[in-house]
């Protein structure tokens, strides 16, 4: 199952953009579904690692790619953001031009894709950027709970992050050693956007990891 959060990729907007409610989300999706591997990708890791320590019977392995680990986010330093997208694009060419700056795999078709074109013609990012205040209010106030959640977590757990990833070495090392089973992977050459870059070593990791004892 390929879940997408709300207001992100086909799923519609929410009310309500906490980890709370998105860990809720992620339990009603699985509904009759007993036992799974999950695997999360950036904030989508947070929102995994909050399940698994919530619902530990529930999950058999996780796997957390590029975790955006709310403890970790440089915005509690800063102020609350707006709801709005904080870099728009005057043309989707513009938007591929800066996208490249981070991975110099996208394409035309992808930017087209993942991006949206507002009614004053500038592009966007497609997700709905009320996420941002929540997520962040919940990085401030409850981060180093966040955080102490891990060791909850029974399922072995793989934590991969690019080599030239924004997760540092010793973030990445630091919610590692947080977990009761855990293991890290770093990918050479890699970004925050694996899954795009590099799927198939991604791919290779993740079907060893299943299929590991």
């Amino acid at each position: 199952m390929a879940l997408d959060l709300p207001g992100h990729g086909e799923a519609p907007p929410a009310s309500d953009y906490h980890y709370g409610s998105l860990v809720a989300h992620v339990l009603e999706a699985v509904t009759g579904i007993d036992r799974f591997a999950l695997l999360g990708h950036s904030v989508g890791a947070a929102v995994a690692w909050l399940f698994a320590a919530r619902y530990p019977g529930r999950v058999t392995r996780l796997i957390l790619v590029e975790p955006a680990a709310p403890h970790q986010s440089r915005f509690i330093h800063g102020p609350t953001p707006e709801p709005r997208h904080p870099y728009t694009y005057a043309s989707a060419d513009e938007a591929l031009g800066a996208m490249r700056a981070f991975d110099s795999t996208v394409t035309e078709q992808e930017i087209r894709r993942d991006y949206r074109q507002r009614p004053d013609g500038r592009w966007e990012p497609g997700f709905d950027p009320a996420i941002f205040p929540p997520l962040v209010e919940d990085a401030k106030l409850r981060g180093q709970e966040f955080r102490r959640e891990l060791a909850a977590i029974t399922a072995p757990t793989l934590i991969v992050r690019g080599e030239r990833s924004m997760l540092r070495p010793e973030q990445a090392n630091e919610i590692l050693a947080e977990l009761p089973s855990g293991r890290l992977v770093s990918v050479a050459g890699g970004t925050h956007f694996l899954h795009r870059q590099q799927p198939e070593e991604l791919a290779r990791l993740v079907r060893e990891f299943l299929g590991g004892g």
